[in-house]
């Protein structure tokens, strides 16, 4: 067991009471960015968890400050794994947000340009395009779409298409194809 060990009131969680006097002392900057980041955890959780004034406040009586902002960043790792335990469920992100960065403005614009004129190949390609659009790059205004490597799929997808549709005779039917009745 842990000695200088209290139970947050409504857990059985034990931690480690840390009582600090005035505000945390100066940091490096990546354990600055480490608490800014679990501090935003928090108060993400607060507000998705729908935590009012008074049970937040509770939370934190349970760590003796008035303020996430008060804690040390063992409190604060200690904070967001008891939000965790509550029911708060973090997000992850598995691509960063702008995957298409690094591609000049030009090129996206040269790759939209290619998808639309793909697009005025194939019947009814105008519509056909929103809905790949909104499939692939998760727009169907293909303006709004700022991804090189999303365009660059539809731009692929288009393509098959069109060699789809060029390979089909007037009736509808594979060139090499025999109807069977």
């Amino acid at each position: 067991m842990i000695d200088n060990a209290t139970n947050i009131p409504g857990t059985d969680f034990p931690f480690q009471v840390i009582e600090r006097k005035g505000p945390p002392p100066l940091l490096n900057a990546a354990q600055t960015k480490q608490r800014n980041g679990l501090l935003a955890k928090i108060h993400i959780a607060k507000k998705e968890m729908g935590l009012n004034g008074g049970e937040y406040e509770m939370i934190l009586r349970g760590f003796k400050v008035s303020s996430a902002a008060d804690l040390a960043i063992p409190q604060l790792e200690n904070m967001v794994k008891l939000l965790k335990h509550y029911g708060w469920k973090e997000i992850y992100r598995l691509t960063p947000r702008h995957s298409g960065e690094g591609r000049n403005p030009e090129q996206i614009l040269a790759l939209r340009k290619r998808c639309m004129d793909l697009a005025r190949e194939i019947p009814n390609g105008e519509k056909r395009l929103a809905g790949l659009a909104e499939k692939i790059c998760g727009t169907s205004q293909l303006a709004w779409c700022r991804d090189a490597k999303k365009l660059e799929r539809l731009l692929a997808v288009l393509g098959k298409i069109t060699e789809g549709e060029s390979s089909l005779s007037p009736d509808g039917e594979g060139i090499n194809s025999t109807r069977k009745f």
